[in-house]
């Protein structure tokens, strides 16, 4: 069954089910709805009679009309972003100006365990509503906030649909791997990980492909909100989990009304690589034959476009439906998404299929709440071999690049032609490998809140997210020239599972002391507990696909037990993680003029030492609202003006389960060996942060904005040391005593330009710098800095090499290489005997810009942003399109070409691959037009056209400079290195959204 099918059996199936309604005595209400300031209708707002389940929603213009029961007193009238309204009923006719929200000081956002009004809050934090997201064809819940967020960096690992990115705010924090922000959805904090099984091939010139995105099991149509806690008086609370950032995800919950149902399809096509990597078409290839005097035997007569061919055109699809209804004493919504991702490399695909449901009843005379939020999510992965750590055969991006383009695929009778310059045979390889992943992932929590008495209220929630995954990679032995598989082809089947549980328990006491003092205290308790397991069965040896012109269609994993080689089984069992915390918060509010609160927590995990079970965690933070003193409360100028200043203590547990303990590893049989030595003393690694913020609004909020400076301070380093010998194991985790500094500064600012009946216009900019500094960073006893050595460099001839250092008074991964100075005489490379510290990683600027412009029914959106102040390392221009290559027949980039290099210059590592990262991106830009109603049932159409990475503006050569491959060394991160990544695609997709 296909999408489309599945969409259209579901949309009729609830049509059936909810078409018919009950009908009692009733009374006809009209009206409409209108912004108070202009007085524009307002489409989609609910209009519902109190206490019951009548109700409708505005059409385009406004208008409503309602079949209410005859003794029907309130209507309840709300819309996005503007103040819910009750009116009592005295006619027929009702008109209604909704007051909008102005700057969105007034809005809710999610803290942590509880919500709060923005402008009551003393931390730094930011708050991205849906309408706000990044639109188009996006894969995971975290690319919405792309450049939305001031200090936020989010940077794809690779094109690919659905890979794992990179999520840094404020900067590096860790030395170690784990650097992601926590995520936390309708509560539940998230492990972090994926349950898509891991799988190390390391035969052949195969490796390592990247990871996946943990958040893809979450239905993006069903997210209201996101929003980002940045400094300690915010993510204090989370205590040892909250180092490096908190991002709450609140998904849409039902509002008591009639049934409502929303629906939504869309369609994306592909529209080429955002940008090519610039290499020598064949005419060009041809010129360079002859200038480097080579054999004309190299011209194969062909005029080959490589990345032409590997390239498809599938279809995106994207099928929305979710429903809801209830009163005001039970309520409940449900969503399905069933859509398909592909990725411009053939053999690319993500598949999605999530449902989830919701709910809220009251009871005992309201005092008694009852929720529940359940997602299950399908995923299905199919992937190219597009790896982290392959040789230059092994690799399809690095085939398609070296591949000389005068030479055809295939001979006259259909088979591949298989160079012997290393290059590889791109079709052969989308031929030959298959790699198939299914992930099954169910987040649930239930809760439940009685109040106690007044103004206090106990909550309970228990949480469990669990993740199973299978993958199955098949190499079919046919091809030819790969060491280890060709004529015997590899199968590997492996499984995975992730699940965590969450237990929480809440008292909250919400009371006003006086006439102006208000408080408002949290107190709890959390165990949070995780487990992760991996195993992989592999063989090798078939005796069949072993001949291209006999291929059957059956993988090697559906006959693992034909191999003739049964691989030793990979298995892997993570100790499991437990996590109990104590926490206590207090929110001072004196005459909506001064605020202050504090938090402390108290964590202990299994994770750490004897000696050290537990962390503390204490926050302050205070706030000053000016322009609500009564020397500015008249000031027709100035709407908010708020100073902000917190100080507070985050922790870090993201680094292995065994780090503290004895941990062993079974070889083979009767073969035991230990991995890692004990230290009961290993210790939080902690982050202490200072913020000075400032809000402001001016001209009744059509200018507002905020102003953050920050300094963090990381100590207690976690560090994974050799252990000095002899001794059981070669490595032993401990605490440095070193600093990871991060300073920097924070801007937003966001301005309504026209807000008039038939034309608005509305724009938003943020930019963020940060400096990053590795201090006081000695051997433990010594004043000798330290050196750790990361970011590997891939390829023949500079194997081993690594290209940056973590090292005192350096940033973090800073480039290390040998200096570059020019050619020789004889077009050689000059490259210096000794390395250097050659430039930074790190973005020091992040930034991102957005507008939207509204025509009476026409709205255009455009959202766009970079990151400047750093370097990117071409590793793919160091070895695969370097100049050297095409005297065996192997294309090369046009910036070798155009160089004095001789085809004699060795190959090297050398800061003459350095190249400016700087870059300005268009991510999206969307034209929607506001349809209305259509017939007698569907209302509130609009129909959009969205087009994604539609352009790049750098100077970097490769395929874009938004990337990080995993070029790890020794469990340390690297950053800002390239290497035959999934290239980035141009999409345009449409569409049509409306509601019944």
């Amino acid at each position: 069954m296909n999408l489309k099918t599945l969409a259209k059996g579901m949309l009729y199936l609830f049509l059936a089910l909810f078409s018919t309604a009950a009908f009692a005595q009733t009374k006809v209400i009209t009206g409409k709805v209108t912004d108070s300031k202009d007085g524009s209708p307002v489409a989609g707002a609910s209009v519902v009679v109190k206490g019951t389940q009548y109700g409708t929603q505005t059409g385009a213009d406004g208008t409503f009309k309602l079949n209410a029961p005859a003794d029907s007193k309130t209507l309840v009238i709300s819309s996005l972003n503007f103040v819910t309204q009750e009116i009592t009923i005295t006619g027929s006719t009702i008109n209604v100006a909704l007051v909008p929200s102005a700057d969105q000081l007034g809005d809710v956002v999610v803290i942590g365990y509880g919500t709060a009004r923005k402008n009551d809050l003393t931390g730094a934090l930011a708050s991205v509503k849906a309408k706000d997201f990044n639109q188009g064809i996006i894969s995971s819940p975290d690319q919405l906030l792309q450049n939305k967020v001031a200090g936020l960096q989010i940077v794809s690992n690779g094109g690919q649909p659905g890979t794992a990115t990179t999520v840094k705010l404020r900067g590096n924090s860790s030395l170690i791997a784990g650097q992601q922000p926590l995520y936390v959805i309708d509560g539940v904090p998230l492990d972090g990980r994926t349950a898509r099984p891991s799988v190390t091939l390391n035969t052949g010139g195969f490796g390592t492909t990247p990871d996946d995105n943990p958040l893809l099991f979450i239905n993006m149509n069903d997210i209201a909100q996101v929003d980002v806690l940045k400094d300690a008086s915010a993510t204090a609370i989370y205590g040892s989990r909250g180092a490096n950032g908190v991002i709450l995800i609140t998904t849409k919950k039902a509002t008591a009304g009639p049934l409502k149902v929303e629906a939504g399809v869309s369609y994306g096509v592909n529209a080429g690589y955002m940008k090519r990597y610039d290499i020598l078409n064949a005419s060009q290839f041809r010129q360079a034959l002859t200038k480097y005097n080579l054999p004309s035997s190299l011209d194969g007569g062909a005029n080959i476009d490589a990345f032409k061919a590997i390239e498809q055109n599938t279809i995106a699809q994207n099928y929305n439906l979710a429903f809801s209804g209830g009163n005001e004493n039970g309520r409940f919504r449900a969503s399905f998404l069933a859509s398909t991702q592909p990725g411009i490399i053939k053999n690319t695909d993500l598949s999605k299929y999530i449902a989830s449901f919701g709910g809220e009843y009251k009871m005992l005379d309201k005092r008694l709440t009852i929720g529940f939020n359940m997602i299950a999510g399908h995923v299905t992965y199919q992937l190219p071999n597009v790896s982290n750590t392959a040789g230059s055969q092994g690799n399809l991006i690095s085939s398609a690049l070296s591949w000389n383009p005068t030479q055809p695929f295939t001979n006259s009778s259909g088979l591949y032609i298989y160079p012997t310059n290393g290059s590889g045979n791109p079709l052969s390889l989308l031929t030959a490998y298959s790699d198939l992943s299914n992930l099954n992932t169910f987040l649930g929590n239930i809760n439940a809140t009685y109040k106690l008495a007044k103004n206090l209220s106990y909550k309970f929630l228990y949480a469990i997210n669990h993740a199973t995954g299978n993958r199955l990679t098949n190499i079919d032995g046919f091809i030819q020239g790969y060491s280890g598989l060709s004529g015997l082809g590899f199968g590997a089947i492996s499984d995975a599972t992730l699940t965590s549980q969450t237990f929480t328990h809440t008292l909250n006491y919400d009371v006003n002391l006086t006439k102006k003092l208000k408080l408002n205290a949290v107190a709890g308790y959390e165990y949070w507990t995780s487990d992760y397991s991996n195993q992989s069965f592999s063989a090798t040896g078939f005796n069949t696909n072993l001949d291209q012109t006999k291929l059957v269609n059956i993988p090697y994993t559906s006959i693992l037990q034909n191999g003739n080689t049964q691989n030793l089984p990979s298995i892997y069992v993570d100790p499991t993680t437990d996590l109990q915390s104590y926490f206590v918060r207090g929110r001072f509010n004196y005459d909506d003029k001064y605020f202050l609160d504090a938090s402390f927590r108290a964590d202990g995990s299994n994770k750490f030492g004897a000696n050290n079970k537990y962390g503390y965690f204490p926050a302050f933070g205070a706030r000053w609202v000016m322009s609500n003193e009564k020397f500015l409360q008249d000031n027709k100028t100035i709407s908010n003006l708020a100073l902000r200043a917190s100080w507070g203590i985050t922790g870090s547990q993201e680094f292995p389960a065994s780090a503290s303990q004895e941990s062993f590893g079974v070889i083979s049989y009767n073969n035991i060996g230990q991995s890692n030595v004990f230290n009961p003393n290993l210790k939080w690694q902690q982050t202490s942060q200072v913020d000075l913020g400032l809000d402001f609004g001016f001209f009744n909020g059509r200018l507002f904005g905020s102003f953050d400076y920050y300094n963090k301070n990381t100590t207690n380093i976690l560090f994974q040391s050799n252990a000095i010998q002899p001794a059981p194991a070669a490595t032993y985790w401990i605490n440095l005593p070193g600093h990871i500094l991060n300073k920097g500064f924070e801007f937003s600012l966001g301005a309504v330009v026209v807000d008039k009946k038939d034309f608005g216009w509305n724009v938003n900019f943020n930019m963020a710098y940060n400096k990053n500094k590795l201090t006081d960073f000695y051997a433990p006893g010594t004043t000798t800095p330290l050196q750790i050595l990361t970011g590997q460099i891939t390829g023949q001839g500079v194997s081993g090499t690594l290209a940056q250092i973590m090292t005192n008074n350096q940033p973090i991964d800073a480039f290390y290489l040998k200096p570059f100075g020019g050619f020789d005489a004889n077009g050689n490379q000059i490259i210096g005997a000794n390395p250097i510290i050659a430039g930074n990683p790190n973005p020091t600027t992040v930034y991102g810009v957005g507008t939207d412009i509204r025509y009476k029914k026409f709205t255009l959106t455009i959202n766009g942003g970079g990151q400047g102040g750093y370097l990117i390392y071409s590793n793919t221009a160091t070895n695969i399109t370097n100049i050297s290559g095409i005297v065996g027949g192997r294309n090369i980039d046009k910036a070798a070409f155009n160089s004095p290099e001789a085809v004699t210059s060795a190959v090297g590592a050398s800061t003459r691959f350095l190249q400016s990262g700087n870059f300005f991106k268009l991510r999206n830009a969307t034209i929607n037009y506001q349809i209305g109603n259509v017939g007698k049932y569907i209302k509130n159409m609009s129909a959009f056209v969205t087009g994604n990475n539609l352009f790049v503006i750098t100077k970097f050569t490769g395929f874009d400079p938004e990337v990080n491959t995993d070029h790890s060394n020794a469990g340390y991160p690297s950053l800002s290195i390239e290497y035959l990544p999934y290239p980035t695609q141009r999409t345009v997709s449409f569409g049509v959204n409306f509601s019944l």
